[in-house]
């Protein structure tokens, strides 16, 4: 296990720098929506496209080396626990101020304009990937992921109402420039020492995916929801995770649609499309058309446990 550490280290160092990266890329991104005036629903969208740099590099790296179930339990371990985090870390972040607040609110057009889109992105991926005539990822399946995005995008950066516009931070567009780099280092040392760490302890590469570098990502893209609903954006908390996933399943996987890229081990990959789908159905169901969606203690209780469920599904697929 001592031999194992120096692999450990080199992935956290590959997911800070990662992260590093995407922080300096949305930062852009963010700064671009302001520039343009969107409204916060779309910056959730263009948030998203730098948040799901990470599992874009990673399906690079992973690709490359020839380890692609790597790649893709990275795509669905940085997804799965995304949303129940970030509404767990919204809840926490109004309930910790000095003077607790109600239950943050997140408008209710992030249905249409994220959740809808990223369940029928769900649903997409299962139908290419899962029935055995077509199991697997091809190119052509690359293609019409990336032709969902393009829809997805498009719908979210057209609508209204605008916001008023601001001008563009110094300096923003020479850090995101930084950063880029930083991202795909870091994917490289993650794969990479991931691998290393998987390998002798016997893990399928799906599961070193999911835990070793997906769940690991998913924290600090999550933990951003703190910070955003702090500063009184909760629905832009919750667009840029859901943007995110949409991003992390479909142009982020071409690499491996490229590749013809197999799925490894079918029921654990089922269980996280399966899971995928029941939370974000619930999120869908229990929106108000007016009020939008309270985070309360009753619906963070309810993904809470749906997580923890989940965890244990997958214990017992891996001990089968």
């Amino acid at each position: 296990m001592i031999a194992l550490l120096p692999w450990l280290g080199l992935v956290l160092l590959g997911i800070g720098a990662m992260q590093w990266g995407a922080a300096r890329a949305a930062e852009l991104l963010q700064a671009l929506r302001n520039r343009w005036g969107l409204p916060a629903t779309a910056g959730g969208a263009l948030m998203g496209i730098a948040t799901a740099a990470p599992e874009t590099a990673v399906n690079l790296s992973s690709a490359a080396f020839g380890w692609p179930d790597i790649g893709l339990g990275a795509a669905l371990g940085s997804n799965v626990p995304a949303l129940p985090l970030a509404v767990l870390l919204s809840w926490l972040a109004s309930r910790l101020r000095p003077e607790p607040e109600a239950p943050p609110a997140v408008q209710p057009q992030v249905v249409e304009v994220q959740a809808l889109p990223y369940l029928g992105t769900v649903l997409l991926l299962t139908a290419l990937t899962l029935p055995p005539p077509l199991a697997g990822l091809q190119p052509v399946d690359g293609a019409i992921l990336c032709a969902a995005f393009a829809a997805y995008i498009g719908h979210a950066l057209l609508r209204r109402p605008w916001v008023e516009r601001a001008p563009m931070p110094a300096g923003v567009a020479r850090r995101a420039a930084i950063g880029v780099p930083a991202i795909g280092l870091g994917a490289l040392a993650s794969v990479i020492g991931a691998q290393h760490v998987g390998g002798p302890l016997g893990m399928p590469d799906m599961v070193v995916g999911l835990f070793v570098i997906g769940l690991l990502c998913a924290l600090p893209e999550s933990w951003s929801a703190w910070r955003f609903t702090r500063d009184g954006k909760p629905t832009v908390a919750i667009a840029a995770v859901m943007g995110d996933g949409i991003v992390s399943l479909t142009v982020a996987l071409l690499p491996l649609a490229v590749i013809g890229a197999a799925v490894g081990d079918v029921a654990i990959y089922a269980l996280n499309i399966g899971f995928l789908v029941a939370v974000l159905a619930a999120y869908a169901l229990r929106n108000h058309r007016r009020r939008g969606q309270a985070m309360g203690p009753g619906f963070v209780a309810l993904l809470c446990t749906g997580y923890v469920a989940y965890l244990a599904a997958t214990v017992f697929l891996l001990r089968r």
